[in-house]
């Protein structure tokens, strides 16, 4: 029997051996990340967008997620559908569960699950705070799952948002003031250099008649 079982682990060896000594591992899959895209500064009492990328997934089917933000600087408007390649990711609810904080559910349509990069939704804010406010935008009790039911591993990143100073403008200088004629004084220099010309007239007749 002991001879038996070492034959065989021999022979095991060998096939190993000849099929190149090891097993070919699985390719591990890379971990897919859920993040906010915001601009860095937006204008006072103005309109932006703030996208929920996605990383590359394979066969997604739904998540639920919320969307913390500071409610005296920002105010989120509407959640509008995302896309990865060529499908469409509807939202099936978007509401706000507490001041800043909205709870946001998707599902893909069909049973095929979409695969590829892209974003989830588009958040549309409009900006209520001041100059200087700064608002963060956070991803909070997130979950993906699949085309099976089964949960997609994610990580959840956030992004953060500043409303900028208004550029003033200089008031624009004041202009000169008109130059005036003083008209006395002028008339009184016009007048001496008359005199002036009189009198050398004169004189130099009275030579010449001399």
């Amino acid at each position: 029997m002991r001879r038996t079982t070492r034959i065989l682990g021999i022979v095991t060896i060998t096939a190993l051996l000849l099929c190149g000594g090891a097993v070919v591992p699985v390719a591990a899959t890379p971990e897919v990340t859920v993040s906010i895209d915001a601009p860095d500064e937006v204008a006072p009492d103005s309109n932006f967008t703030a996208n929920v990328n996605i990383s590359e997934v394979m066969d997604f089917d739904g998540c639920n997620y919320d969307v913390s933000f500071d409610a005296s600087v920002l105010r989120l408007d509407n959640v509008t559908s995302g896309l990865i390649g060529s499908v469409t990711i509807p939202v099936d609810i978007a509401n706000e569960i507490s001041s800043g904080t909205w709870t946001i559910v998707q599902n893909v349509p069909g049973l095929d699950g979409v695969s590829g990069s892209g974003y989830l939704a588009v958040l549309h804010f409009h900006v209520i705070g001041s100059e200087d406010d700064i608002s963060s935008i956070n991803l909070t009790s997130g979950m993906l799952s699949d085309n099976l039911a089964e949960e997609i591993v994610a990580t959840w990143v956030g992004d953060s948002v500043g409303v900028a100073v208004a550029e003033t403008t200089p008031p624009p200088a004041a202009p000169s003031p008109p130059r005036t004629i003083n008209w006395p004084v002028l008339w009184g220099v016009v007048g001496g250099m008359v005199v002036v010309g009189v009198i050398a007239f004169l004189r130099a007749r009275r030579k010449k008649a001399y």
